[in-house]
């Protein structure tokens, strides 16, 4: 019987000195179920850290992945206020961007809207490349703390749209990149046009053109051309 109790004691012992290895070993976060080992269940608890942490692998990658949905740029290092004006409609949209510059998903959305044909009130997503151009473009004539106007003259224009303007004699092209997203007209507010021009050509590795009243840019083959 001593012997039995002897062993049971030495069995009891060794259990607790691999208790703190098998706990080690064990994973801090469930990434199946994204909770912690500590916690008792679902639910996050502890300390404000410790929930942070613990959200690692839920909230937060909601984020990066936004994140990685538009492309960053560098124009500065401050952040920048854009004030955006259409020049048909006096609509107005002001967005603040940080100063890596990378527009969340939902800033995305909001031009996305604020650029779509406000004739047929249609919305296409504008291409990237075209939207980083335009805040590059703006951000080289942005003072930092002051608001940065930018002038809509023209985003995304349906095919109905885009051939109403040529019947008009507006000069617009058959082909034109605003029907797929891919060009804006716009201008700065106390910016002379030709100046614009000089640093849109500078930024921008696709189209752009001058006009009287404002600056084409698009993402297509690298052109220039004044009218």
């Amino acid at each position: 019987m001593s012997d039995d109790i002897s062993l049971l004691r030495r069995s009891f012992v060794a259990g607790l000195l691999c208790a703190p290895a098998a706990v080690s070993a064990a994973p801090l976060i469930d990434l199946d179920r994204g909770v912690g080992l500590f916690n008792g269940g679902g639910r996050i608890t502890g300390t404000r850290d410790e929930r942070r942490m613990l959200n690692l692998y839920t909230q937060e990658a909601s984020v990066a992945s936004e994140e990685l949905q538009f492309s960053g740029i560098s124009v500065g290092s401050h952040p920048m206020k854009l004030r955006l004006q259409n020049a048909n409609t006096d609509e107005r949209l002001v967005i603040d961007l940080p100063g890596s510059l990378r527009m969340g998903q939902a800033v995305g959305h909001r031009l996305n809207h604020f650029l779509r044909d406000w004739r047929k009130d249609e919305v296409l997503p504008i291409d990237q490349k075209v939207l980083d151009d335009l805040i590059k473009i703006s951000g080289s004539f942005a003072t930092p703390g002051k608001v940065r106007d930018i002038r809509i003259t023209s985003g995304y224009r349906t095919r109905e749209t885009n051939e109403l303007l040529r019947q008009r004699g507006y000069g617009v092209a058959r082909n034109s990149l605003h029907m797929v997203g891919k060009a804006i007209d716009f201008s700065l507010p106390g910016i002379n046009i030709r100046e614009l021009s000089i640093k849109a050509q500078e930024f921008c590795g696709g189209g752009v053109g001058t006009y009287s009243t404002f600056v084409h840019i698009d993402s297509g083959s690298a052109r220039r051309w004044a009218a």
